[in-house]
């Protein structure tokens, strides 16, 4: 039986830093992810670093076929987004089309798994694709949030003092929540 070679890597988005977190940011991640596990650093790496080391970045164009040269070395590639309901561009647009077409054309033995939230706008899963909702239910959204109310000192206190304070704060929160 021939060894599996798998590459892995994960991307967080941050709403706080989405101006940051355009098209280059995702492929780049994935690739420092992928040349971090390796023994030495790949002889398309060096070339392109000797290439752009007095020159400014590499642009889309060659992180992608970076990323190309990269994904060959694997039998499976899997990368993991994190939230990407919240990376959106320049332009108030997500970047899930431009990422997932990208990553689909360079990288055909991906394994993509990404977490986002049910937004209208944001595009469809591909054919062969599959999703699964997970909402929180009110129970656990109460559990969590007492844990988190009993974990902060000064929070606990206040709610100690005034019996209605930890209800009005477990009722707000809930009704904003919607099952995140």
């Amino acid at each position: 039986m021939p060894i599996r070679k798998i590459g892995l890597a994960f991307v967080y988005c941050d709403h706080k830093r989405n101006q940051s977190q355009q098209l280059e940011y995702f492929i780049s991640a994935i690739i420092r992810q992928l040349v971090e596990r390796k023994q030495t650093i790949p002889e398309c790496v060096q070339t392109l670093y000797e290439r752009k080391k007095h020159c400014g970045r590499p642009n889309l164009n060659e992180y992608l076929e970076l990323l190309q040269s990269l994904s060959i070395e694997y039998t499976e590639v899997y990368v993991v987004i994190d939230a990407l309901d919240e990376c959106i561009d320049k332009i108030r647009e997500t970047i899930w089309n431009d990422l997932h077409s990208n990553l689909k054309e360079r990288v055909t033995n991906l394994r993509l798994l990404c977490t986002i939230r049910h937004i209208q706008h944001i595009g469809r899963t591909s054919p062969g694709s599959s999703h699964i909702e997970i909402r929180a239910t009110g129970k656990d959204m109460t559990t969590y949030i007492q844990a988190q109310i009993k974990s902060q000192t000064g929070l606990s206190i206040f709610c100690q003092r005034d019996a209605n304070l930890e209800n009005d704060i477990l009722r707000a929160l809930i009704s904003v929540a919607e099952g995140m």
